[in-house]
C-alpha cells in the first residue's frame, strides 16, 4: 500500500465515522420528537397562563366542551375578568384555532442539519439550521438539547446573533424563543410546557418596540379515557 492510498483510505475512514455520527444525532433528535404528543388537547384540561408585557391572563381549556367553550378564562391580573376582556379572550382562542398550523418540531429544522455543539453525562446540545426559505433566519443560533436519561426533547432555543430585517423598514435587534417539553403528569406523555418570546427593534425608524410573552401550561388532568365527550355545537 503506497503513502497516498493509506492517506485516501485514512480519509474515508474519518469521514464515514462523521457520517454516522451525523446520522446518529438526527436519529436521536427524531425519536425525541416523535415521543413527543402534539395532540394532547384532543385528551388532556389544562391551565394556560399567558404573561405579557402588561397583563396576566389565566384561562382553563377542556376538550369535553363544546367547541366554542372548551378556553374559559379564569382571571387578569388575579381578579376576575371583566366582560370585555372574556369577550377580547375568546376571540383570541378563536382566531388562535382557526390559524393552527402544523405545529411539528421537524418543520422548523433543516432535513440533515443536527449537529453536535457539547454532550455531557446528562444530555446532548445540537444545533440545527432553521427551515427557512426566505433566510431571515440566518442570523438565529438555533439549538436543542435532549436527556440522556429518557432520550427526551427539553427545549429548543432560538436567538439571533447579528440584526434581522424581515422587512422594509423593519429591525429586530433581539429575538429570543424557547420552547420547553416535560411530562403532562406522573407517567404522562411529553407534551409542550412552555413558549417563551421576547423581540426588541424598531419599525420605520420612529416605532420601537420591546415585547415580551411567556404561555406556560400546567394543572393537566387526563380527561379522555372512559370519558363522555360534549357533542360540538
Amino acid at each position: 500500500m503506497t503513502a497516498w492510498t493509506r492517506l485516501l483510505v485514512i480519509a474515508v475512514c474519518f469521514a464515514s465515522a462523521d457520517a454516522i455520527a451525523n446520522e446518529d444525532y438526527n436519529a436521536i433528535f427524531e425519536r425525541a420528537v416523535d415521543a413527543i404528543n402534539f395532540d394532547f388537547d384532543q385528551t388532556w384540561a389544562y391551565t394556560e397562563t399567558q404573561v405579557g408585557s402588561e397583563h396576566v391572563w389565566v384561562g382553563r381549556f377542556d376538550p369535553r366542551r363544546p367547541s366554542r367553550q372548551r378556553w374559559q378564562l379564569i382571571s387578569v391580573d388575579g381578579r376576575n375578568p371583566s366582560e370585555e376582556e372574556v369577550d377580547e379572550y375568546d376571540k383570541e382562542k378563536a382566531h388562535d384555532h382557526s390559524n393552527n398550523s402544523d405545529n411539528r418540531v421537524n418543520a422548523m429544522v433543516e432535513p440533515d442539519s443536527i449537529r453536535l455543539i457539547e454532550e455531557t453525562g446528562d444530555f446532548w446540545l445540537l444545533g440545527f439550521t432553521p427551515d427557512d426559505e426566505e433566510k431571515i433566519l440566518d442570523s438565529v443560533d438555533a439549538t436543542i438539547r435532549i436527556s440522556k436519561a429518557n432520550g427526551q426533547l427539553e427545549y429548543i432555543d432560538l436567538r439571533n446573533h447579528s440584526p434581522i430585517k424581515p422587512a422594509v423598514g423593519v429591525k429586530i435587534s433581539k429575538l429570543i424563543t424557547r420552547l420547553t417539553f416535560g411530562p403532562a403528569a406522573d407517567n404522562g406523555p411529553v407534551v409542550p410546557l412552555s413558549t417563551q418570546v421576547e423581540a426588541k427593534g424598531r419599525a420605520f425608524l420612529f416605532v420601537s418596540f420591546d415585547e415580551q410573552e411567556l404561555l406556560h401550561n400546567s394543572d393537566f388532568e387526563f380527561v379522555g379515557e372512559d370519558q363522555e365527550m360534549v357533542p360540538d355545537r
